[in-house]
This record gives C-alpha cells, structure tokens and sequence, in this order.
C-alpha cells in the first residue's frame, strides 16, 4: 500500500545552470509545481515530503540519506531538460537503496516519455498537469487498476512493456487546487535573486496557465497548454492575503508564463487590491502588445513595481524568425510606457537567433542603451526538444546545432546561426552585451539613486560581484 510519498527537487549545481559568475546570485525559489502536487496528495490523505535540493544545495548523498530515513512508498522528481542526465543517475543510485517506484514529471518526460521509461530505474511519467493525475495513479495503484485508463502518464508493465497513456484534458477550474502546500518546505530560507524583490520577504505565485501565442522556441505549451486560464480574482486575492497574514510576506513575483492576458481580470485585480487596501508589492512577466499607458498606471497603483517583458530582439528579421508576432516599434514604445508609468521595465533578449550576426547584436546593444530599461537579461537560444525551433533547428535551418541536454539553460551556446564563424563567438557576445549595458555610468548611477536601504545596498552589490565575473 502506498501511503508516504517523496517529491524531490534534484539537485542542479548553480555553476552548471548559470556558467561562471552568474552562480553567486542564483535564485532558489519555491518549486511551485511541487507544492501544488504536495496539496492535491494531502487532500486526498496521503502523507508527503518535498526535499528541494536547490534551496539546501543538496548532494546526491543528502538525497539518498532523505530516502533511508523517510522510507518512501513513491519518489516523484522533477525533471526538465538540463537535469536530464543527471536526474537518471539519481534515480538509478536511489533504486538501490530504496525498492520504491521512481516516477518523473516535469518539461522533458512530456516530450520523450518512452525514452525515459527505457530507463530501468523510472517506472512512470506524468506528462502535462500531474495535480489530477498523480492522485489517479497512486489510487490505481493502492487499488490494483488497471493504468491504461489514467490519462496523463506513462508506465511500464511487469513484462517490460512501454505505455504511454492519452494526454489529460486541462484543467479548466483552476480554482478547484488547492494552494501550493508551502509548509511542505521552510519557506522563509528561499533566497531570491538580487533582481526578484523590491522588499523582503518575497515569495511567488501562480493564477494563470497557458499560452496561445505561437513563439517558435517556447516549450511551456508542453506543459500547459494554448489555452489561457485564469484563477478567479477571489482566488488571486485570497492566496495573497493568507501569504501577507501567515508568512509576513510584503513582495510576491507572479510566475505565470503570460500574466494578465484577460484585460478585464486585470482590471478588477487591480482595483480589488486597491479598494481593500492590501499593501503588497508585486512584478509579473507580459508580452508588449498586452499593454497600454492606462493598464500600466493601475497597476502601478495596485502596487506593480516591475514587468518583465520578453522582447527577445530588436530586430525585425530575427523576431519574425521565430514567430514572436511583436514589431520592434512596439516593444521600444512599451519600455518607454512602462517607465512613464512609474514601473521598473525589464526585458528579456535571446542571442543566437536565426538571421543574427555580431553586428546586429551590437546596434541593438545600442538602441537597448538608448531605451534604458531597468533591468535586461540575455540569454542564449536553446533549441528545446518539442518545440517547433528544434525540429527545424535539428534539421539543418538556420545554422549548426551541437545538441547537449546538460546544457540546455539558456546560459550555454548549441545552435550557431549562419551569421556567426563559431560557438566561442556567440558566447562571447553575450559577455559583450552584458558589459555593454550594465558598466555604464548612467547605469550605475541610476542604480545608486535608487538605495533606500542597507537591503538595497547588499542586493546592488552582490549583483555586481557576479556580473564582474561573467
């Protein structure tokens, strides 16, 4: 019978995840979807434990030693690409100690979920939403079902057979889950980057899910799906209030892939924080062309201080590549806005996208000076497995593809574009981007202008510290 179950964030060193540099800020952050899946298993009554090994910097050893003195029924880990490798290492050293079923969620089992039950230590995968389910499969499980009729996953039957179920239908009720099960971890010990908060403590949330723009190099939609969901704002409003009242929480980053794609929701949202006078600061991630001057007014009244926009390029040619569906025009006019608005405006751009060259990175370095955004983060293009990017990506489009799931973190180049002579190049450009724009003396400046208090002064510096050493 299973009763005790073990949720395992892997371990991921920040070295691995980052490169050198960027691994003195990284972030450890609830997992969300962990939690999520902690209080779907508790409300159907059975026991759980999360062991995060991003929060407690874990070696496989302290998981192992986690699993002997638990003794769980069930492990579930998360995995996504990155983690690949090395989560199947954990899984095979735990199997020896612990004759436990081994199941996998997460980003990369949806996208090869008979490859990852070729591996004899994983004997199911969730696949897409898991809340309902994991509960079906362990309930099948303890009542001796047959599992082909849960839908969502993929297993292995006693004669080694591989079987992969139908995909679940979404959830449309997202107001039927439970919050995520937070006093599943110590909440309090998460360390936010120096970018994530304006104030402590800070936490994240989620109240929507799904995407139905068509970004060529986007995997969330493995996930959740193209269709966008929300909570109710009584759900939003009530998970804010229980996080203010039980864990003193003063600054929430909302972690949804598109936040406030329904205008109305925004709106009533907004105004609810304001009318019930719910002191909170918060920051959320948009696309530029969900926005306009008097949405972002009443958010900045609402208290949103900060949005994250993935504008991705300044080039016209490198966005239509991969299906933004955004004009330059309109992300530049957005930033401006947001500004005006009294809102931290951050963007996101990939290097190494097809059409790209060295030289188009360098006038747009100049026009992101120009525009001045609060905050910009550069990644590098990783061509994901199940996207429509690496399918084409994969077969010869655009450039020379190096795939290595161990470096699939946005941080690390496996596709060069044409417009590049080599991987060192377009590594190195991100260098230069990032120099670029932060060692400026305006830069600086308009960050020193802005220290309200020690807090700001530690959270400034150890960002500088790392970005001396990219």
């Amino acid at each position: 019978m299973i009763k005790k179950i073990l949720l395992i964030y892997p371990p991921l060193p920040m070295s691995a995840r980052y490169g050198k540099g960027l691994e003195k800020i990284g972030a450890a952050l609830p997992p969300l979807g962990l939690l999520y899946l902690g209080a779907v298993l508790e409300q159907a009554n059975f026991q759980v434990k999360v062991h995060d090994s991003d929060l407690l910097n874990s070696s496989l050893q302290d998981v192992i030693n986690q699993v002997k003195e638990y003794g769980p029924d069930f492990i579930g880990i998360y995995c996504n690409t990155s983690n690949y490798h090395r989560v199947i290492e954990y899984a095979n050293d735990l199997k020896k100690i612990r004759a436990a079923p081994v199941c996998l969620g997460g980003p990369h089992p949806i996208i090869e979920p008979e490859k990852v039950l070729a591996n004899q230590s994983i004997d199911f995968v969730v696949m897409g939403e898991g809340e309902l389910t994991i509960v079906e499969l362990l309930n099948g499980l303890n009542n001796r079902q047959d599992l082909r009729a849960v839908k969502g996953m993929g297993f292995k039957t006693k004669a080694g057979e591989i079987i992969v179920n139908p995909r679940r239908e979404l959830i449309d009720n997202l107001d039927s889950l439970p919050f995520p099960a937070r006093h599943l971890v110590p909440l309090e010990q998460y360390r936010p980057a120096p970018h994530h908060y304006l104030e402590l403590p800070m936490t994240t949330m989620i109240v929507s899910r799904g995407c139905p723009f068509g970004c060529l190099f986007c995997a969330s939609r493995n996930v959740w799906g193209r269709k966008y969901r929300t909570r109710s704002v009584d759900s939003a409003i009530k998970e804010i209030k229980f996080l203010t009242a039980k864990y003193k929480i003063k600054n929430i980053n909302f972690w949804d892939d598109l936040w406030g794609l329904n205008r109305a929701w925004t709106e009533e949202f907004c105004r609810r924080l304001i009318k019930e006078k719910i002191k909170i600061s918060w920051s959320c991630e948009r696309r530029v062309d969900t926005v306009d001057l008097e949405i972002l007014k009443l958010m900045k009244r609402a208290g949103c201080y900060s949005i994250f926009y993935g504008v991705e390029s300044l080039d016209q040619d490198c966005l239509d590549a991969i299906n933004k569906g955004i004009k330059v025009e309109q992300a530049e006019n957005v930033i401006r806005l947001t500004k005006q608005a009294g809102i931290e405006a951050r963007a996101n751009f990939i290097l190494g996208l097809p059409h790209e060259t060295p030289q188009k990175v360098k006038a747009m370095i100049k026009k992101i000076i120009k525009l001045n955004p609060d905050y910009v983060k550069f990644n590098i293009l990783t061509p994901y497995p199940g996207t429509l990017l690496y399918q084409a990506i994969k077969s010869g489009k655009w450039g020379a593809f190096k795939e290595d799931y161990d470096r699939a973190t946005g941080y690390f180049a496996t596709f060069l574009p044409k417009g590049y002579k080599n991987f060192e190049e377009l590594e190195n450009i991100r260098k230069y981007a990032f120099a670029k724009f932060h060692f400026r003396l305006r830069y600086i400046l308009g960050k020193i202008l802005k220290i309200r208090s020690l807090n700001d002064v530690k959270k400034y510096w150890s960002g500088f510290r790392a970005l001396i050493g990219v």
